[in-house]
């Protein structure tokens, strides 16, 4: 059961820190073309589109946490 949540955390892991590098990333670009007059269909849709990103990445690094602790719990077991 630890190798699966082992797999798990390192998976979910992964891909929120990179969904959260990738959102923050996309809502700077963003920023900065709000900095420069942009229109606003532009900025505002890719900093909703980085925002959600963001947050999908959060999510994904909490199921990471999540899985962290089931193998701290079944190390502490053993």
């Amino acid at each position: 059961m630890e190798k699966k949540y082992r797999k798990l955390w390192f998976r979910c892991g992964a891909i929120g820190c990179t969904l959260i590098g990738t959102g923050l990333s996309v809502t700077l670009d963003a920023l900065a073309h709000r900095l420069n007059d942009a229109d606003w269909c532009v900025w505002a849709g890719e900093g909703t589109a980085g925002l959600v990103v963001f947050m999908v990445g959060l999510a994904f690094f909490g199921d990471a946490v999540r899985y962290r602790v089931h193998i701290d719990r079944a190390n502490s077991a053993s």
